[in-house]
Parts: C-alpha cells; structure tokens; sequence
C-alpha cells in the first residue's frame, strides 16, 4: 500500500510518503502562516527525491484537525486537489491521536494536548494497550478549567503548551509529523478511508464552545 500524508494542522508544514510499513520520506518543517506556499514545493521536492507517482497512490492522508484554522484548509484543499485529479481516496487521520503516538509507547491514562489560542487548548484522553486508544472527542478547554486533571494524568502529551505546563514531570513535548499521519493512515486505512471525500471538512471543534473539566 503506498499513501501519501500531508500535515497542516499546526506550524509544522509537511509531506511523507508511506510504502506498506516502510516510511520511504518526510519533508516537514516549523514554518508559522506559510503552510499555502510551502507545502507545494515541499510536495514536489518529495516527488523528485522519491520518484513519487499520484496514479500509483492508494490513497492520500490529511492531518484532519483540530488545529489551524487555516492550516486545516490548507492541507485539505491541497489534498483534494491531488485526489480528485487521479480519483484517490482521503483517509482522515485525527490529528490528536497522531500527537499522542509522536512520544512513544507508554503504559497507564494518557492526556493529549494542542495549542489553540490565548489560554484555549484542545484536549483529548488515550489508553495504551499495544495502541492510543481514544477515549473521548477531543474538547477545547480553558486552562483554567483542565490544569488539575492535566497534574492527576498520568502520562501528558502535548504541543505549544510550553506557557503553562511549566515543570510538571509528567508532560512530556510531543511533535506533529507528516510521517505519523503516514503510518496511522496505513494502519487504519480500511477503518477511516472515504471513497468519495467531496463532502470532506476539517474537524475545525468550535473555540467558542469551551469545556469546563470536573477535577
């Protein structure tokens, strides 16, 4: 099976292209509000290093949100676009799970955070048990709201939350990767793949409908 996988929902701009379990190349980088000029330079230099085919594709994977706002549109227009062209599928990755797989395996009740905005992160909870099992929608919170259950978690993983974590032991920086798009896409692909994504959205999860956390 040979998947291409775009990331966008973040800073992290990037492109990887699966074979079966074989991860053949990433491109990616940390570039803030240039994901649109990017990620086609990065899709072509991915073509020629890798000698990439889209009519040889089985499918195209998107981080799929929450997110950037217009990081999400991004990579999901573009994403279409290329499927849409040679008659791909989408296989929508949810961009959380993927954050939670970026730290490695661990044992006991994990906690997934990203960044939103101002004090807003969205928040989602794992087990482990040989996979991240999700065990609810992701939800923005105010940090207020979420802080103690984020210090009774056993295990914290989370991205742009450097300014409130501070030096809690248990939280641990994970990284958004084109590459983990890849494999969860490969991994998942008879779960999560749609035949005809013309109808397709980014999971945008409203900022203005806040979570409030019982600790």
């Amino acid at each position: 099976m040979k998947i291409l996988a775009i990331e966008t929902a973040t800073e992290i701009c990037g492109v990887s292209y699966i074979e079966d379990d074989n991860v053949i190349a990433t491109i990616e980088e940390k570039i803030p509000r240039q994901h649109a000029k990017t990620l086609p330079l990065f899709f072509k230099k991915l073509v020629k290093d890798t000698g990439l085919k889209l009519s040889n594709l089985d499918g195209i994977a998107i981080s799929i949100g929450p997110g950037s706002f217009t990081g999400l549109r991004i990579g999901l227009s573009y994403g279409k676009g290329l499927a849409f062209g040679q008659g791909l599928p989408l296989i929508p990755v949810p961009t959380l799970r993927a954050l939670m797989d970026s730290a490695g395996d661990y044992s006991g009740a994990g906690l997934v955070l990203l960044y939103s905005h101002r004090d807003i992160v969205y928040a989602q909870n794992f087990t482990w048990n040989n996979a991240s099992i999700p065990q609810n929608d992701p939800v923005p919170y105010q940090w207020g709201n979420i802080e103690q259950t984020v210090k009774k978690t056993d295990y914290v993983i989370h991205w742009g939350c450097d300014q409130f974590i501070n030096d809690l032991v248990n939280v641990k920086q994970g990284k958004p990767s084109a590459a983990l798009i890849s494999t969860l896409a490969h991994k998942y692909f008879d779960e999560w793949v749609i035949e005809k994504p013309y109808d397709l959205v980014p999971n945008y999860i409203s900022p203005f409908e806040i979570g409030k956390r019982k600790n």
